[in-house]
């Protein structure tokens, strides 16, 4: 949901890590009081574009303000391919240090693997 100059930083870092980015979007809200506003419905739609393209393997979507994680499922469902989220993944992670390392419906295919 950045500003240009965050989203370079953030796809920098991920391409840095290894990974290709072929496709990037954001709302372009440098404001966090709005983007915690931004619906589900335009997460989801926002999503459901990034991750139809062909040479896109999975979805990330960034932003702790951004709450997704109940549509992370259905996402996946529509794509067929992998969908996490900043806290999405954070929550995985925290259970999976705590060391529960239960398969949990519902929340998408992360929440199926072990640690």
């Amino acid at each position: 949901p950045y500003s240009d100059e965050v989203n370079q930083y953030i796809r920098r870092y991920i391409e840095d890590k290894g990974f290709e980015v072929p496709v990037f979007g954001s709302f372009n809200q440098d404001d966090d009081n709005l983007v915690a506003r931004i619906s589900a419905e335009s997460m989801k739609a926002a999503a459901l574009e990034i991750g139809s393209h062909d040479n896109v393997d999975g979805v990330f979507v960034s932003c702790t303000s951004l709450r997704l994680a109940h549509c992370v499922a259905d996402i996946e469902n529509a794509l067929g391919k992998p969908v996490t989220s900043s806290n999405h993944a954070i929550i995985w992670h925290s259970l999976r240090l705590a060391g529960i390392n239960d398969s949990i419906e519902g929340f998408g295919k992360l929440f199926t693997l072990p640690a």
